[in-house]
């Protein structure tokens, strides 16, 4: 328990500064004047693509955090150190292309939008691709920020890197706001200052992690020499990451489509505002819950390099209690509060009473979605990612999207149907990563 608290709440802190970045974001969006609802809804479609970022590096952070953690509960420095280096090339490469695609795709955007008509007359277009066009001059240095903390917490160092986060988060937060609104005698730049402050926030971030790999002061050390391809130790990492990647992508594809079929069935965006909001709000809950997964998978592979895997499952265990619990008491929270907590991100009663009413759906499934979250990390730390990507690509793409397009396409429902599909496909798919993770096959996965 202790072992997971010292792990979880660093990155706890990070994870809820991080949260308040994204509501900084969307209450910005959300009070620029007359341009609300598409701000916000702009700013939602960009989070995906920030997701969608996150993805690639996130599955090499979890073949490294996995790698990693039982090198370091064996006690092979070197090892971990390798990894290390092997993962930070990666990042910066997959980074590098990706900030390719983005501009690629911010210019791409408007003519196809207009030849195919899809969301041709949507103002929060427009903004989405001026946000894209700057975005990628950051993205191998956010790369290169997500595959250091996923080295270091594998090394059982959670400290420094929710250090640096917040350092980040701080910038990111101050810097949309002073450009935003003109602090300090900077030109006020509306939605165009939320986009450079995320920038000058990501390229902070990546300088200052790759300076703390490359000085040691984490449990892991970067030396220059291992930057160098080393294609047997990038095999093992991208082995274990793939499969966690393969399911992130065709998840984000699902969620995607899931937005794309809110902003069809709704062109004014309020429904659309309502749900970027719900989401923003829900993260209060799940951030507890992310936090103690990463602490997770960190104790579960060092255990396992120990070779003590009734540790390792005592472990998941004592988490899914931190975790859901906590989780269980934020919904509490979001049927109590809902209604405040939803007024405080939007000033138009329509958005914020739609997303209230999300808020309340969602409260039932804080369970659920902290068991997919907590065993699911627990069997990534342990190796375990093609079974949990099997899992999560049945429950979402079988489950939620099918759901989603039966309640809105076929019923002609609206966003409220939609958070009962979301919410019923996070509680079963809950359910799912337990009963493997109860079954046990993760305690013999070789990484």
């Amino acid at each position: 328990m202790r072992e997971l608290l010292w792990l979880a709440i660093p990155v706890l802190a990070e994870n809820l500064l991080h949260m308040w970045v994204g509501i900084n974001d969307t209450y910005l969006a959300s009070h620029l004047p007359a341009q609300a609802a598409d701000a916000t809804a702009a700013i939602g479609l960009v989070t995906y693509v920030l997701w969608l970022i996150g993805l690639l590096a996130g599955a090499i952070g979890t073949g490294s955090t996995a790698i990693i953690a039982r090198a370091v509960g064996a006690r092979h420095q070197r090892l971990a150190n390798s990894v290390c280096g092997q993962s930070i090339t990666a990042a910066v490469l997959a980074g590098a292309v990706t900030s390719a695609v983005c501009a690629a795709a911010a210019f791409a955007a408007a003519p196809i939008s207009h030849a195919t008509g899809f969301w041709a007359h949507n103002p929060a277009l427009g903004f989405s691709i001026y946000y894209l066009k700057i975005l990628g001059l950051s993205v191998p240095f956010m790369t290169l920020m997500l595959a250091a903390n996923a080295c270091l917490r594998g090394a059982g160092d959670s400290v420094t890197p929710a250090i640096a986060m917040v350092v980040v988060d701080l910038v990111n937060i101050v810097c949309s706001f002073a450009l935003t609104r003109g602090w300090w005698g900077l030109p006020v730049m509306g939605f165009r200052g939320i986009a450079i402050g995320t920038v000058i926030a990501y390229i902070a971030g990546g300088l200052i992690q790759f300076g703390v790999l490359v000085s040691g002061r984490g449990k892991i050390r970067l030396f220059l020499h291992r930057l160098r391809p080393h294609w047997a130790t990038l095999r093992r990492v991208l082995r274990i990451g793939i499969p966690s990647g393969t399911e992130g992508l065709l998840t984000w594809v699902a969620q995607f489509a899931i937005l794309g079929i809110i902003f069809y069935i709704d062109p004014t965006n309020v429904q659309s505002a309502a749900h970027i909001i719900a989401i923003r709000l829900e993260s209060l809950s799940f951030m507890v819950g992310l936090a103690v997964a990463i602490a997770a998978a960190t104790v579960v592979g060092q255990n396992l390099g120990r070779r003590d895997p009734a540790a390792a499952a005592l472990s998941a265990h004592l988490a899914f209690l931190i975790g859901g619990g906590a989780m269980s008491v934020g919904g509490i929270m979001f049927i109590l509060f809902r209604h405040p907590l939803a007024h405080i991100l939007s000033d138009d009663p329509r958005i914020a009473d739609l997303a209230a009413t999300c808020l309340l759906i969602t409260a039932f499934a804080q369970p659920g979605f902290a068991a997919s979250m907590i065993y699911g990390g627990a069997l990534r730390g342990a190796g375990d990612t093609l079974v949990v990507m099997f899992i999560n690509l049945a429950s979402i793409v079988g489950l939620r999207f099918v759901g989603v397009v039966i309640v809105t396409l076929g019923l002609g429902y609206g966003l409220a149907a939609v958070w009962v599909v979301l919410c019923a496909e996070l509680t079963l798919r809950g359910l799912f990563v337990f009963a493997r993770f109860r079954q046990g096959g993760w305690r013999h996965v070789s990484v």
